[in-house]
């Protein structure tokens, strides 16, 4: 029916035209403006003003005889009925003329004499007109009129950037311009850079002057230059990818004339994309595209003369074009408000609703977010609403939990899911919410599929490999007979060309569901995350009244909320709001698509064209993080005073301008929507909060009402942090820092010999780190000798190159040697492991420099591998273990790891036992250390505390709060006992656990420190890695920064040094070398981002090597020059540590044992790389291993700690 009415219908302009000459006298178009002056314009006015603006741009603009754009004439010798064909002789711009020889009356030709049935030729330019206008009453008439002028009108966005608006008028070849006059100071003050003008006419109806332009420059540098991608476009209809050619000889045109839709001669509009989705394209849409979404909608929404329709979109986004249409081509009203009016959803709704009576809207999910929960159900979608239809489209569609919570019982507002790209104007889908599934009572109901395709349109879904498949996954591509547009510089396109959305969609029973945008995923942990599904569930929970989840900083998750004014969270702050929704929404979701953090929102700021403002989100985490950074409280002078400097910035004002009046009016002195949202973010970011509602006291509100409004929520804020209790304030100040003098350490030194240590004591943690203390009890019982014996490395050579004995393979720290003895008792039998482990001497280097292992080709053994025992912690293990090897006669080993189910297990290495378990106050990512008197475990949370636990029963020694997630790893120092940890917050602490004290704390310059810090022995420094790019050196002593490198993206991986070096994984795909005087000696890239933490493999007396892991599924040996050595492909990214051992039955040879995220484990020759043997953990796996004889300790996804027990197969062969 539609399509019939298409080939019948015309233009766009005459489908106005029709319906005015049967309402004349009814409203066409009301606009509500600004200052309350309401304005409207009947279907007679309208015409009469189009038509005079009509007839100026033919008479300047020379729209006259044989221009192709908007004509429809005469179809001469042989030619189908129904074909578009182009004008001859004495036809007036955009008249109708008779077709001849076979053609039905009326239909529209574009081809002239000798082209076969069917085809499209192609035809002159005709021209394309500007208009750089705001919403008011005159804009349909001026889009009208260019209409009938034979022209396409091209929107510029008056609130785009300059730069943007030349590329447009560049790319659409524009020569006129129609300007508001009210705003031409603003257009020449923006793009007179690029442009000159002349003033043709004025129009004194439309209150708008036509300029000619001239360019200044020849060409516009714009972002938006890229080549066309060729991946974007699919010809026929059966998968195939390849675009065919578009440069063609004058013959290829004529014989393959029947191949191509021509864009000349039948352009509506030219739009440019926002560039949400990626680069901002040129969109060039015929009548004939968009006419059948216009008919076939005004059926779907049984649109008649009675209905208002609100444009809610700008004129820049296509939607706005269905909403002008539908309403003029049906005798229904128009309804146009002001940007600002949009911006203040209290008095949009009372515009909407109750001075208009809007009975169809047309809107994305962001801009009825914006009306708030208690507005929506009490008028927008309330019982006695007099909205009829309410179209949803242009993101993705809410919930039906959030849909239903939007609804006031009784109302009966039809909801739609319109779905379609600007490449293919309009909509392509529509699904209409049947009415029981709205009153249905389950809480985790399906998504809302995308429906079926509106007339003309055709919708396939494809593969990776380009199959259309009926059922599973895959991308939607769009097209049909008529409805092409042509993009960028695209001058022919050939027929049923099918356009890629990059929309991503499961297909079950027949209905398409929206997954997502492929750029809008990211890989996580290993997994893809999809964003949308994330926020669908955010949005299910009890406290959620609306969210966003967006990606910040590379792949960081936040989510940010509106919360619901709920009794039970009155007296909470925002911390705790966000804590509670964060815990809620880790029990509906996997571990991977938990939020890195949850920021509080007042309201989601939306583009102009009503979409999500993800820059804006953006601003305000970076706001929020840089706020953590000051304590300084403003005085209310300071406020003040800071409110009117912010006032003249944002308008532009010279500084020496009179501070304005307390009585001025922001929107009367220069201000505009844009302005107050800038003004928003700017006193934000001065006093360090969100102020809720401030943008609508900014647009209705004097200066002096703005700053008592600021000065109350301040304040409000301080006392309702005071009333969270003394405990909180307690728990968050430090004591009093120590005085770091000499005498200071000296009693460090004395304190931690006094600590009575029962046994001697080994702990072995991830990336081969071996620590053993020993104790030698004088006869007195007293003051206890101490040892503590470190290495961070396998060493299979002490620094001379001689043989080790066996208690030295630990290098004592020289400050320590004069104050502590170490005893001459050998360890104990079960300990001779630890033993092999420090006394490896390997053979001289060939002339080759390469080192080979001498026999080792020789031998053929292998190794097997059985699960010991396996510890269920109920949720997912990332932290790495910790093992500790104590008791007198060396059989008490024993494994501390942390949990996601907030569970820290002390288990027994032999039995799998657990010999205790403590739960925290959150997720346990950290892996835990050993304090240097052995009494004590000390680990990191997700709750933002430092725990220190008593080793033998788990029970709480002290705890330290920082001010965010705690997921790096303590280390302990040697000398003074100190424990080193990063934070969240993106401070790193030195904690004194005896005092339960802060020594110091240094902030990072920006950016957490997800990594563990690195303690160099000489120099002695602290390494610290951070999310904010940067390798810092600090000095341990006094916590002052030594030297800070940026390494380009983001740090996950913990520093690793060597006497000469300092190495760090980036995400950038690189490992960095850098001396430690800081200057980068080398670095080495993979074809992956880097997690994994090198890991110092010393086989020589003068040569380490450096081993670790990458995303691209390979573990990288190199030596210290950053030459590659070996590398081995594993079957999946490696995000562990790899852990260096030997191994007596390969000649006692350094092994090394590596795990990939999908729980392969491979055993490796340390020294080439060779495969010894793999195994598989049922599960993935991003816990580093450690082995302790031969036990392989490691924790997995599916929420076991695995002991897998190695032994040799076979003996050495002659």
């Amino acid at each position: 029916m539609c399509e019939a009415a298409a080939a019948v219908g015309g233009g766009l302009h005459e489908l106005v035209t029709r319906a005015a000459a049967r309402h004349g006298a009814r409203t066409a178009v009301c606009d509500e403006g600004a200052g309350a002056v309401r304005r409207c314009c009947s279907y007679r006015q309208l015409l009469c003003r189009a038509e005079a603006l009509r007839q100026r741009l033919q008479l300047h603009c020379q729209c006259t005889h044989g221009h192709a754009i908007g004509m429809y004439c005469q179809c001469t010798h042989g030619h189908a009925t129904g074909m578009h064909c182009q004008c001859t002789h004495g036809h007036a711009t955009g008249m109708h003329c008779q077709c001849t020889r076979g053609h039905a009356t009326g239909m529209h030709c574009q081809c002239t004499h000798g082209h076969a049935t069917g085809m499209y030729c192609q035809c002159t330019h005709g021209h394309a007109i500007g208009m750089y206008c705001l919403p008011s009453v005159n804009l349909p008439s001026c889009i009208l009129g260019i209409l009938q002028a034979g022209a396409a009108f091209c929107p510029l966005d008056p609130e785009s950037s300059p730069r943007l608006s030349a590329y447009f008028i560049q790319m659409c070849k524009m020569k006129y311009i129609l300007i508001q006059k009210d705003i031409i100071q603003k257009f020449i003050d923006s793009l007179s850079g690029w442009l000159s003008f002349d003033v043709e006419c004025d129009i004194p109806q439309l209150d708008v002057i036509l300029v000619k332009i001239q360019w200044l420059m020849t060409n516009v540098d714009s972002f938006a230059s890229e080549p066309r991608s060729t991946e974007n476009v699919i010809h026929t209809k059966v998968g195939v990818l390849k675009e065919e050619r578009l440069q063609t000889t004058d013959k290829d045109k004529i014989n393959h004339a029947s191949k191509h839709v021509d864009c000349h001669g039948f352009l509506a509009y030219i739009l440019q994309t926002s560039g949400t989705t990626g680069v901002p394209k040129i969109v060039r849409v015929p009548h004939q595209c968009i006419v059948p979404n216009i008919q076939h909608l005004m059926s779907i929404f049984d649109v008649s003369s009675d209905d208002v329709i609100f444009m809610a979109s700008p004129l820049t986004f296509d939607p706005s074009i269905i909403e002008i249409f539908l309403a003029l081509c049906s005798g229904a009203t128009l309804l146009i408000v002001p940007t600002v009016i949009k911006m203040m959803p209290k008095r949009l709704a009372k515009v909407l609703f109750s001075h208009h009576k809007v009975s169809i809207m047309q809107a994305t999910p962001t801009l009825i977010k914006s009306f708030g929960s208690k507005i929506l159900t009490s008028v927008v979608l309330s019982n006695n609403s007099s909205l009829r239809v309410l179209a949803l489209g242009g993101e993705a569609f809410p919930s039906l939990h959030v849909l239903k919570g939007w609804r006031e019982k009784g109302n009966k507002t039809q909801i739609f899911n319109l779905y379609g790209i600007t490449e293919v104007s309009c909509w392509a889908t529509y699904y209409k919410i049947p009415e029981e599934t709205l009153h249905c009572t389950g809480r985790h109901e399906g998504h809302v599929p995308l429906g079926v395709p509106l007339s003309g349109t055709i919708l396939n879904v494809m593969d990776d490999s380009g199959q259309v498949i009926q059922e599973g996954e895959g991308q939607v591509f769009i097209g049909g007979k008529e409805r092409v547009c042509f993009l960028n510089d695209e001058i022919t396109v050939s027929p049923g060309t099918m356009r890629a959305t990059g929309d991503w969609v499961i297909v079950k029973d027949g209905q398409m569901y929206y997954l997502g945008r492929r750029d809008n995923q990211i890989k996580r942990h290993g997994k893809r995350v999809n964003l949308e599904s994330i926020q669908l569930v955010a949005e299910s929970l009890k406290q959620v009244e609306a969210c966003v989840m967006t990606k910040c900083d590379q792949d960081k998750l936040i989510l940010f909320v509106v919360p619901w004014d709920l009794p039970e969270q009155q007296n909470k702050s925002s911390i705790d709001i966000c804590r509670g929704i964060l815990s809620d929404l880790g029990k509906l979701v996997s571990s991977h698509d938990i939020p890195d953090d949850v920021v509080q929102i007042s309201s989601i700021p939306f583009t102009a064209h009503g979409k999500i403002d993800q820059r804006a989100l953006i601003r305000t985490y970076h706001e929020k993080t840089k706020s953590l950074n000051s304590d300084h409280m403003l005085t209310k002078k300071e406020l003040w005073e800071g409110i009117h400097r912010l006032w003249k910035v944002v308008l532009h004002l010279p500084e020496d301008h009179a501070d304005a009046s307390d009585h001025c009016m922001f929107l009367y002195s220069g201000g505009d929507s844009l302005k107050a949202l800038r003004l928003v973010e700017e006193i934000e970011t001065l006093v360090k909060q969100r102020i809720f509602g401030l943008i609508e006291v900014i647009l209705n509100s004097p200066v002096l009402d703005i700053y008592n409004y600021i000065n109350n929520a301040i304040f409000f804020e301080i006392e309702k942090k005071e009333k969270l209790g003394d405990k909180s304030n307690r728990r968050t100040t430090p004591k009093k820092m120590k005085d770091k003098s000499a005498g200071f350490y000296s009693k460090q030194i004395t304190q931690w010999k006094s600590i009575t240590i029962n046994d001697s004591i080994a702990t072995i943690s991830r990336g081969s780190q071996i620590t053993k203390l020993q104790v030698n009890l004088n006869s007195d019982n007293s003051a206890d000798k101490l040892g503590i014996q470190e290495d961070n490395v396998l060493t299979d050579g002490d620094s001379n190159g001689e043989e080790k004995k066996e208690l030295n393979f630990f290098n004592l720290p020289e400050n320590m040697k004069e104050n502590i003895s170490l005893t001459e008792e050998k360890m104990p039998l079960k300990n001779n492991w630890l033993e092999l482990f420090g006394n490896q001497i390997v053979n001289p280097l060939h002339g080759d420099e390469k080192f080979i292992p001498d026999n080792l080709s020789s031998y053929r053994g292998t190794i097997s591998f059985k699960v010991r025992w396996k510890s269920d912690t109920a949720k997912c293990v990332d932290a790495s273990p910790l093992l500790v090897i104590s008791g007198n006669n060396g059989t008490d080993v024993t494994v501390y790891i942390g949990s996601h189910s907030h569970r820290l297990q002390a288990i027994d290495i032999f039995s799998g036992e657990i010999k205790w378990e403590r739960i925290l106050g959150d997720r346990i990512e950290s892996s835990a250390c050993l304090s240097r008197c052995g009494n004590f475990i000390i680990v990191g949370c997700y709750d933002g505390y430092i725990y220190v636990l008593r080793r033998v029963d788990g029970e709480t020694y002290w705890t330290f709060y920082t001010q965010n997630s705690v997921k790096s790893s303590p280390i302990v120092d040697p000398d003074l006992g100190l424990v080193f940890i990063g934070s969240h917050d993106q401070h790193v602490y030195a904690l004194d656990i005896l005092d339960k004290v802060c020594a110091w704390k240094l902030h990072c310059g920006g950016g957490a420190v997800f990594s563990t810090p690195y303690l160099n022995k000489s120099p002695r420094l602290l390494y610290v890695a951070t999310l904010g790019e940067s390798l810092i050196a600090v000095n341990p002593d006094s916590g002052s920064t030594v030297w800070k490198r940026s390494c380009g993206k983001p740090l996950f991986s913990s520093p690793q040094c060597t006497s000469r070096s300092v190495y760090i994984g980036c995400v950038d795909g690189s490992l960095h070398c850098f001396s430690h005087n800081g200057d980068q000696l080398w670095q080495f890239a993979t074809r992956g981002p880097i997690f994994s933490s090198p890991c110092i493999y010393h086989f020589s007396a003068t040569k380490q090597k450096i081993i670790f892991g990458s995303y691209d599924s390979f573990v990288y040996c190199l030596n210290e020059d950053g030459d590659l050595v070996w590398k081995f492909e594993t079957s999946k990214q490696v995000y562990a540590v790899p852990f260096l051992y030997p191994n007596s039955d390969f000649n006692g040879r350094t092994l090394v044992a590596v795990m990939s995220t999908d729980g392969s484990l491979w055993i490796l020759v340390a020294a080439t790389g060779e495969l010894i043997t793999s195994y598989s953990i049922p599960g993935e796996v991003f816990s580093s291993p450690v082995i302790w004889e031969n036990k392989l300790i490691v924790g997995c996804r599916n929420n076991y700690v695995y002991c897998v027990e190695m032994s040799t197969l076979e003996e050495k062969k002659p």
